[in-house]
């Protein structure tokens, strides 16, 4: 191996390492922005402007009894002003502090730099650095589970506090953590085999678990009743749809049990960080040092727990793996890929393993006609076969780099934000009270985010569903505005779109203009005299 690539590999360079991730992480929050998803971030948005102004009301909806995915984006918005794009520093603020634990708890003995690299560029993962979902707060204390459990032996109390407090915080952003609620168990498991338990990290634990669940359990039994209404209000929350299994063939059961994993995986890029984590995983299995221990057990709980955990107590049914959910992983993945680095370049057999998953990953993206994945995973695969490559850490940072740096302007370009904002206040200030404004669902639904200080547009703004209703005409223009980004994110609405023109022919209106221009594709209909 070149005395580049051993360099590259020392400890020295991780303060650089560190603060170049933090600062490529800072601009891609600020540049990388591309508006709301226009989904279930709307909700917390207005769920911590709520909170904040003392109006926000726990209720059956389990969506209102996730306080962490909430109250600190809330206070943010407080803070410094109700923006969506300035909100989400809640979620630069919990991508920067997972950053600076992982270097830390690293050894130094293994490249920093590889942390850093791989942390900064899983699209997915950076996709949500500038939203504010419970996901990305959940990056934090998902990470700082098997964090406390690394200084168990040294400062056991302490260890076996913050590991709780990480398990209840993460509880109270999403429920997804409970994937972790495993670990302590099976760590306690493993150091009993080992025969070297440190009972005071595990009676902390204990009694930290104890209080906060008496705590969390009563406030239900006294507010609702019934001290396990939260576990209600989930089962209710998650309802037999198009994201379900249950309801659906013995094939889709089965094909979400085996091989739609993996799909998933490689379609949302996961693939390669789960296929250079794995010289790390064996390492941490084989020889239980800590942190590789540690970090490769957590991560079975989490892949066993999306693998198989259901979304509900009422029936089995595999929760839908929505690759937002697995950003996750991807902290966990980067420190196992750093302790497996020199492992996989001094291994035959770790690289010939390697190089066979990731020419499956390509395999599939080829079959799917998924050029650019499959383009991705055969360059990293050139990248393990030519690994006394000289200039190795150049090649796999432009391989990593490209697709997340790319990433934003094709967002920004599929989306066109600005665009949006600017063109639906031009179109409510054209409407009069003869003419009603129709457009997509999920832009009405977000409509107090859009225009958080605009109520006029607010007001003006229909969705197709409430046009649906009508049982004669009401207005003498119906303007169709519709965002064609729904082709993309929503299309399942072309369903509504679809039986509101059969409407408006039924309704009497008829067609007189129609344009497409950029993302808007806009149709005004006039009432036909009877």
């Amino acid at each position: 191996m070149s005395n580049q690539v051993r360099n590259l590999n020392s400890s020295h360079p991780r303060i650089s390492a560190l603060s170049a991730g933090i600062l490529f992480l800072l601009a891609y929050w600020f540049f990388g922005y591309d508006g709301i998803t226009f989904s279930d971030d709307v909700y917390y948005l207005l769920a911590g402007q709520k909170f904040w102004e003392g109006t926000m009301e726990v209720n059956d909806y389990h969506f209102s009894s996730r306080w962490g995915a909430y109250v600190p984006s809330g206070l943010i918005g407080y803070l410094i002003g109700f923006d969506a794009h300035r909100i989400s520093l809640i979620s630069l603020l919990s991508y920067v502090a997972t950053l600076i634990l992982l270097v830390k708890i690293l050894p130094k003995s293994f490249p920093a730099w590889v942390v850093v690299l791989w942390f900064c560029t899983q699209v997915y993962f950076l996709h949500f650095l500038t939203k504010v979902y419970p996901d990305s707060l959940l990056v934090l204390w998902t990470c700082l589970v098997p964090i406390a459990a690394v200084y168990r032996k040294n400062t056991p109390i302490l260890a076996g506090i913050v590991l709780v407090a990480a398990l209840f915080a993460g509880f109270l952003t999403k429920e997804t953590i409970i994937l972790l609620a495993p670990f302590p168990v099976l760590l306690f498991y493993f150091d009993w085999k080992k025969k070297d338990i440190s009972y005071a990290f595990y009676l902390a634990i204990l009694a930290t678990g104890i209080l906060l669940s008496a705590a969390y359990l009563s406030y239900f039994w006294i507010k609702f009743g019934d001290p396990l209404h939260r576990v209600s209000s989930i089962n209710a929350g998650h309802y037999i749809s198009e994201f379900t299994y249950a309801d659906k063939s013995l094939w889709a059961m089965v094909r979400r049990l085996t091989i739609l994993p993996i799909i998933t995986f490689v379609e949302r890029s996961y693939w390669a960080w789960i296929v250079f984590a794995l010289p790390g995983i064996a390492q941490g299995l084989k020889s239980r040092k800590t942190p590789a221990f540690e970090f490769s057990l957590a991560f079975l709980c989490l892949l066993i727990g999306f693998w198989f955990m259901t979304s509900t107590l009422d029936f089995y049914n595999p929760i839908y793996l929505n690759p937002r959910h697995l950003i996750i992983l991807v902290p966990i993945l980067c420190l196992l890929i750093a302790i497996g680095w020199k492992k996989w370049q001094t291994s035959l057999r770790a690289r010939f393993w390697m190089m066979g998953l990731l020419s499956l990953g390509a395999a599939i993206s080829l079959v799917q006609l998924d050029w650019k994945m499959a383009g991705f995973q055969l360059a990293l695969l050139g990248v393990v076969y030519a690994y006394r490559f000289k200039f190795q850490a150049i090649i796999i940072a432009v391989i990593l780099l490209a697709p997340a740096i790319l990433a934003i302007p094709y967002q920004k370009n599929l989306k066109q934000y600005t665009s949006l904002i600017q063109t639906l206040s031009n179109e409510s200030q054209a409407t009069n009270s003869q003419t009603f404004l129709l457009t997509n669902n999920f832009l009405e639904f977000s409509e107090q985010v859009l225009f958080p200080e605009d109520k006029s547009t607010q007001e003006k703004l229909h969705g197709l569903d409430s046009f649906l209703i009508w049982e004669e005409d009401k207005t003498d223009t119906v303007t169709l505005l519709l965002y064609t980004y729904y082709q993309h994110a929503y299309p399942q609405e072309q369903e509504e779109i679809d039986a509101v023109l059969i409407k408006l022919k039924e309704l009497g209106y008829g067609l007189t203009y129609e344009k497409n221009e950029g993302v808007f594709w806009k149709q005004i209909y006039l009432r036909e005299q009877k």
